[in-house]
């Protein structure tokens, strides 16, 4: 049973003839008729009765004409469904990200897409450490991933860079504005993080790559709890820029180089449309990042 048979069977039933049918539908009449044939030799019974003044329907025809009218109008409902999910005038959108990003990074954009869409619902599943949150994408938890770029450098989804965030040491201050240098750092004490944490690795990259050995005093599985602690005065910790309250700037300083990490918009193959508008917004609002022309020349990338 196609479609089109239900078309042309309702269309007939409403212009009270085959001729009348073909000429609203632009169709040849024979073809009209082939369709229709083919739809009750499907259903094993006649829906139509032909006459000199037009068709009528049988006692078959009156049964199956509301459900023809009813599957018509599932389809269509259907189809205006997917084109305001399209357009952005419904739907949900799930966007999976890692803590640190959804709360120091996508509330200017989350704003600014309920502005634009506000039928929408946008949903955000946030992650500890950035192989949790691919995780999450390969098994379709998410439309789209908010993060680092992922490991895999063979991903196969779309990816883009939407910036890159400053990556800073936190303790207990006041800092001047010169950075820290690498024997600063290890003769400090650190505030590590635990290994399910996303920063731990990053703070394991940053130690490499200053060259230094973090002498860690105490490890917490939060980035807030890691800054409140080396306010504190429990020791140094590395954090990013965006995770810091504002008003505590003199809590804070860079490195010398300084550490960026790149943060990406992915799927897991072509973004949908809704995914799309969303990574498109993301690139088009002022987000807490540096792009790639404004990355200090001896700046380190994580």
């Amino acid at each position: 049973m196609r479609l089109r048979q239900l078309e042309y069977f309702v269309a007939i039933c409403d212009a009270g003839s085959f001729s009348g049918a073909a000429h609203e539908l632009l169709v040849a009449q024979p073809s009209l008729s082939q369709q229709i044939q083919a739809l009750e030799k499907e259903l094993g019974a006649a829906l139509l009765e032909r006459g000199r003044q037009g068709s009528a329907l049988t006692a078959a025809g009156r049964v199956f004409l509301p459900r023809a009218r009813a599957a018509l109008a599932a389809v269509e409902s259907g189809r205006r469904s997917v084109m305001d999910l399209v357009h952005g005038l419904v739907g949900e959108l799930h966007v999976v990200t890692i803590r640190s990003v959804a709360s120091g990074v996508l509330p200017p954009a989350m704003v600014r897409w309920h502005d634009r869409y506000p039928t929408t619902v946008l949903r955000l599943h946030d992650h500890s450490h950035r192989r949790d949150l691919e995780a999450a994408m390969r098994s379709g938890h998410g439309d789209l991933a908010i993060g680092p770029r992922p490991r895999d450098w063979d991903w196969g989804g779309d990816i883009v860079t939407l910036g890159f965030e400053s990556l800073v040491l936190a303790g207990p201050g006041p800092f001047g504005p010169e950075p820290a240098s690498a024997a600063e750092l290890a003769e400090a004490k650190w505030v590590h993080f635990e290994p399910e944490q996303g920063m731990s690795e990053v703070l394991d990259w940053a130690a490499r790559s200053l060259g230094f050995t973090p002498r860690v005093v105490a490890c917490v599985g939060q980035v807030a709890a890691a800054l409140r602690l080396a306010v504190e005065g429990v020791g140094l910790t590395i954090v990013p820029a965006n995770a810091v309250p504002y008003g505590w700037s003199h809590h804070v300083r860079s490195p010398a180089p300084p550490l960026y990490r790149e943060l990406t918009a992915y799927g897991r193959g072509p973004m949908t449309q809704l995914a799309r508008r969303f990574a498109d917004l993301l690139s088009a609002v002022e987000l807490p990042l540096v792009t790639s022309g404004e990355l200090p020349s001896d700046a380190l990338v994580c």
